[in-house]
Formats: C-alpha cells, sequence, structure tokens
C-alpha cells in the first residue's frame, strides 16, 4: 500500500474546547516508522489494524478517520483512552500539509492547544 502524504486536520470549532483549535498531522510515514509493540497497542485501543484504518481514511470511513484523528494525537503526545474520543469527526477541516507546512512543529503546552500542534 502507497502511503498518503501527510495531512492536517482541525477539529470542529464545537470540539475547540475539548481538543484544541489548532491543526493536527495525520503522517502515514511517521506512523509506520512506530516501533511494532506500540502499533499493536494502537490497533487494540482504536478496534481495527491499522491497515484497515488507512483504507478507510482514503474511502473517507467516518470509523478510520475517527480514529486516524486520535492516532495522530497519540503520535502527537496526548495520551488518552480511545473510548470517550467523540469529536464531530465528519465536521473537521481536513487539507494536504503543503511541502511549506511545517509536518512536525515543535511542541508547546498551552490550555487551549495540545503538544504537537500548529499555531
Amino acid at each position: 500500500m502507497k502511503l498518503l502524504p501527510p495531512t492536517r486536520f482541525r477539529f470542529h470549532e464545537d470540539d475547540h474546547e475539548r481538543y484544541g483549535s489548532d491543526w493536527w498531522v495525520y503522517d502515514e510515514a511517521a506512523l509506520v516508522r512506530v516501533p511494532a509493540s506500540t502499533l499493536v497497542e494502537i490497533e487494540q485501543q482504536i478496534g481495527m489494524g491499522l491497515r484497515g484504518m488507512m483504507r478507510g481514511v482514503r474511502a473517507d470511513f467516518t470509523a478510520a478517520n475517527l480514529a486516524s484523528m486520535w492516532v495522530a494525537r497519540r503520535l502527537g503526545g496526548v495520551d488518552e483512552p480511545f473510548e470517550g474520543f467523540e469529536p464531530l469527526a465528519l465536521l473537521a477541516d481536513w487539507e494536504p500539509v503543503l511541502a511549506a507546512d511545517d509536518v512536525d512543529p515543535p511542541a508547546s503546552a498551552s490550555s487551549t492547544s495540545p503538544p504537537n500542534t500548529e499555531a
């Protein structure tokens, strides 16, 4: 399976209080470089195999998009259970990461901006 180029998303405004308003990057190249034991743990939490999630993202399936949002946050340093992760996935903004965009921005902690987000 060919990996998708990095894509970024931002939660819908109704989710900003809970999940922040900054951009998150879903990056399959970064995902496949994660140690296998962590990938197994991720698969167990999201309830689907990562290849299935990746195929679902390509087909714009809601469950896959939700899982990919959670995975992006997990790889960005947010350790929260998948159970209870309930953003309005269908209303999130998605766009490709352009070459000039910062795919891996520096982590910054604040009450409204989780780590690994763009300003």
